[in-house]
């Protein structure tokens, strides 16, 4: 995998949690610079961040790493988890 296609995989599961560069750069105590740059596929990431971007985006590592086809599989069924979150939260707030 190279490193454009991992910064995409990451930038589409980050957006697919509702959450901008500036959250997930705070969150890994980077600056936003410094993750644009992972996001661009300038930078190398290590594993050990790796495993902290997949922590903060909520889905496995293999997800990150998957080849073009299977990430928008994993990034419609990010979608579809977050849909089913929207649909539960509205229940919710119906019964209440």
């Amino acid at each position: 995998m190279d490193l454009i296609q991992l910064g995409k995989n990451i930038s589409a599961f980050r957006r697919a949690q509702h959450l901008t560069q500036e959250d997930v750069a705070f969150e890994l105590n980077i600056t936003n610079v410094s993750y644009s740059r992972i996001e661009r596929g300038i930078t190398d990431v290590s594993f050990n961040r790796l495993l902290q971007i997949a922590q903060i985006l909520k889905v496995p590592v293999s997800a990150l790493v998957q080849d073009d086809t299977s990430a928008d599989f994993s990034k419609l069924s990010a979608d579809i988890a977050q849909i089913k979150a929207d649909v539960a939260e509205i229940k919710t707030v119906v019964v209440v």
